[in-house]
């Protein structure tokens, strides 16, 4: 044990790192195939975007938290926050009452249930009577139970053709606003090419069990992220668990395709549009993550077949360079990158065993492993930094972090990926029967 612990920690040692940093200009210079992909490569998409928005930050923090202007409460645009979904009893009536009591006094509630069979309608009408126990409240929520299930984009449609606000809320039905959160919200639409903006989403239950806890680095690390990726108009999801819209946008576009439409799929409706995308920090909001292994594993196994079926698939003219301009084409590489990064660590570490033979491969793994913890904690830091996520409790986990993200997560996707393309098993249970029997194969 002593012995595997020592080869485990070797990559840690002083001496080693200073003959390292004395090689690093060479390094830098040279064709190392090793070197490029696991060095460079990993460096510049997981720890560069990070460490570049904290400078910005540490210099001049209004670029990243732009203060809120002064306007009187009567001169507030009117915000619908439109909620779907089906069988959501247990958490429909928390998030009505936490929207009601964001402090954003000019809001409205819209939920659309889709032929729930629990008292989901019930609980809905009682939480927003109970709230505060004004009867104004109960008049700021207007319910629409549907007649049959026609799925949560349907349901969403309906929502945003009855929300009467210049702007859009658009929240999961287990989602909870922050208070403050709203006015935080709107402060990016001072840019009037502005048409969505995302939420830094927070995990509510996160103190659950460790799945829930590495969820929460998991979802601080993405907030942070695509504050870069705003700056450069790179951001290419608005999450359906939080994101604002212009209400006019949303109207003519028509909201969501009817058939599997979901939120990446609107983003890049959006785009396409030459809308631009940003995200507020101080837009909080809470979601319910999967507690168990096998709820996760469906839940990244669903997003990633839907990354291939629409990015890859259905809007695959975004990869036509110049057709929707060079930011879209940019994000459509980021996507198929985001794919292909993971093959690209596996073909270097036969590379390495095919030039270094079989014992090259541990030494080559540890180094991985130690690289990926490193600037796994310097985005941890910066997340801290700008999102007050994850908790400080949890920075300890950045150890295990990696085999949560290569034995779960990754693990999911690769099978999504394998079996979308291959359109195995390709129904979902959230999609009703005969919505599948309208929609074609994109």
């Amino acid at each position: 044990m002593s012995g595997f612990l020592h080869y485990w920690l070797s990559t840690l040692d002083p001496m080693s790192n200073a003959g390292f940093s004395l090689a690093f200009p060479e390094l830098m210079t040279s064709a190392l195939p090793e070197w490029w992909l696991l060095g460079v490569l990993p460096f510049v998409f997981m720890a560069l975007p990070s460490l570049a928005v904290w400078l910005v930050y540490v210099v001049k923090p209004p670029l990243v938290r732009p203060p809120l202007p002064a306007v009187p409460d009567g001169a507030l645009p009117l915000v619908s926050v439109v909620i779907a979904g089906r069988n959501e009893s247990e958490t429909i009536g928390e998030s009505i009452r936490a929207a009601l009591l964001c402090g954003y006094p000019n809001l409205e509630v819209v939920f659309v249930d889709d032929h729930s069979e629990d008292n989901s309608v019930a609980i809905a009408k009682r939480a927003a009577l109970a709230a505060t126990g004004a009867a104004r409240d109960g008049d700021r929520v207007r319910i629409f139970p549907s007649p049959r299930r026609n799925g949560k984009p349907s349901s969403l449609n309906i929502g945003i053709r009855m929300a009467r606000g210049d702007f859009i809320v658009i929240i999961d039905a287990d989602t909870i606003l922050g208070y403050g959160s709203v006015q935080h919200w709107l402060a990016p639409f001072r840019d009037p090419k502005v048409g969505a903006v995302a939420a830094n989403i927070r995990v509510n239950n996160s103190a659950e069990n460790l799945l829930t806890r590495f969820q929460e680095i998991e979802y601080a690390l993405k907030s942070s992220n695509k504050l870069f990726q705003s700056y450069f108009n790179l951001l290419y999801i608005i999450s359906g668990m939080g994101g604002i819209f212009r209400a006019d946008m949303l109207h003519t576009m028509g909201g969501y395709d009817t058939g599997l439409g979901d939120d990446r799929d609107l983003t890049q409706m959006i785009r396409k549009q030459r809308w631009k995308l940003a995200i507020s920090l101080d837009a909080t909001v809470w979601t319910t993550c999967p507690a168990t292994v096998s709820h996760l594993a469906k839940q990244r196994a669903r997003w990633r077949r839907n990354v291939v079926k629409i990015c890859i698939s259905k809007h695959r003219d975004l990869f036509v360079p110049g057709r929707y301009g060079l930011a879209n084409w940019t994000v459509a590489l980021m996507v198929l990158a985001r794919i292909l990064i993971p093959l690209a660590v596996v073909v270097a570490l036969f590379w390495a065993l095919f030039a270094g033979g079989p014992l090259a491969v541990p030494e080559l793994v540890t180094s991985l492993y130690w690289i990926t913890v490193l600037y796994l904690l310097l985005r941890m830091l910066v997340a801290r930094d700008l999102t007050n996520s994850p908790a400080p409790r949890n920075f300890m986990l950045c150890f295990l972090f990696p085999f949560y993200m290569l034995f779960i997560v990754q693990a999911a996707q690769i099978y999504a990926e394998i079996t979308e393309l291959f359109r195995i098993g390709s129904k979902h249970y959230y999609v009703p029967d005969h919505i599948w029997e309208e929609i074609p194969w994109w």
